[in-house]
């Protein structure tokens, strides 16, 4: 096993022990078990054999707080949480703008995908709006911006690794998840739809993104 590979193991070990110890209902060090895949992902990001990606783990790292901050009971921590992962994706957004489409090779695909990616975000606030108490609508709003222009970066991207975009889309669907169920209907199986929705783009962003840089191939 190569040294590199085990921060991936011990990610995916975090990724499959949080929602087992969920099962138990909450507890004190939870929260900080369920940082360990974000973690861990970061490591990886870091200690990437060719070009360190400081970046990328700095977004992972903050991933890493917003799940602490989520999984506060009572909403306590849902406020940092959602600024936490607001960090993140300006960090994942920073990492992925130098290696997007420039826009002076835009094609009529690549318009249509920033047109649908922007449409339905749009869509998507305002129909979550309503449900939103009065101290959420503008971060509700900013992190709506901010998850949109992370996903225009990536589905535009000029990285190698077909897994950067799929990352991306994960990501984004396991926030709709959430919001869902946070804000508009109870539904069956969600946190656990939204971890793995979750879990599998942090891992695809991070294996992805190391292999545009040489660091594995995919």
């Amino acid at each position: 096993m190569q040294f590199h590979s085990i921060w991936l193991y011990a990610a995916l070990f975090g990724a499959i022990i949080f929602p087992l110890m969920r099962l138990r209902g909450y507890y004190a060090i939870r929260p900080f078990i369920k940082t360990i895949m974000a973690v861990m992902l970061a490591a990886y990001c870091f200690i990437t054999p060719n070009t360190p990606l400081y970046i990328m783990a700095l977004g992972f790292i903050l991933s890493a707080l917003g799940d602490f901050f989520i999984d506060i009971p009572d909403d306590k921590g849902f406020t940092p949480g959602l600024f936490a992962f607001f960090a993140a994706h300006v960090a994942f957004i920073v990492h992925l703008w130098p290696i997007m489409i420039s826009l002076a090779d835009f094609t009529s695909t690549n318009y249509i995908i920033c047109a649908a990616v922007i449409i339905s975000s749009l869509a998507y606030y305002l129909w979550t709006r309503p449900s939103l108490d009065k101290d959420l609508v503008i971060p509700t709003a900013l992190y709506t911006i901010v998850i949109g222009m992370m996903g225009v970066t990536a589905f535009n991207t000029t990285a190698i690794s077909p897994l950067v975009p799929l990352g991306a889309f994960l990501f984004m669907a396991s926030d709709v998840v959430l919001s869902i169920e946070k804000f508009k209907h109870k539904f069956w199986a969600a946190k656990e739809i939204n971890w793995v929705l979750y879990a599998g783009g942090q891992f695809l962003l991070a294996i992805g993104t190391v292999a545009s840089v040489g660091g594995i191939s995919t």
